[in-house]
């Protein structure tokens, strides 16, 4: 074979894995995410220190239980069954950013795993809102290679161990 030969079959060879590849990337499914939970979070276990430094200034463990009793949220369509955050803050007067590591519990058995930064603003009148940014690090199972991100927001009224939350996002298993 020539050299123009054996150039126009690695060029074509080229072309064809790259064809394979953007097929296999194009075929891959996004599912989206998005609207009110129907599963209001109750803070299961709440401790805070104060750091002495400012008044107000507090570090803070917590963790936040959801029931999806309504199977209201899925993944790639397996209901969940209940969520546990298990978080911690840095607070001033209770606004400041805040780390959260999630667990799912689907119908199946299977778990998705996600961490969740954010920031919070708290006002005494109305509560603690918050916004945050949450990327899917993986699971058991079919999830062990889920991917993605939410963006969302919450808010916690004065006095009260409920939390409404609202996101957006997209998410992926890549095989």
């Amino acid at each position: 074979m020539n050299t123009i030969g054996l150039t126009a079959l690695f060029v074509a060879s080229i072309g064809a894995a790259a064809m394979c590849i953007a097929s296999q990337a194009s075929a891959q499914q996004k599912y989206t995410i998005t609207g009110a939970s129907g599963a209001p979070g109750q803070y299961l276990n709440e401790h805070a220190i104060e750091v002495g430094d400012v008044p107000g200034h507090r570090v803070r463990v917590y963790e936040i239980h959801h029931d999806y009793p309504q199977h209201d949220l899925a993944y790639a369509g397996v209901a969940v069954k209940e969520l546990v955050s298990r978080c911690m803050s840095d607070y001033i007067n209770g606004s400041g950013p805040n780390t959260c590591y999630n667990v799912f519990t689907l119908e199946d058995g299977n778990k998705v795993f996600s961490r969740l930064t954010g920031t919070a603003q708290s006002d005494s009148a109305t509560g603690t809102k918050s916004v945050f940014i949450e990327n899917f690090e993986g699971g058991t199972g079919k999830f062990k290679a889920i991917r993605g991100q939410v963006r969302g927001n919450t808010e916690r009224a004065p006095g009260t161990t409920s939390l409404k939350v609202e996101v957006n996002g997209e998410y992926w298993i890549d095989e």
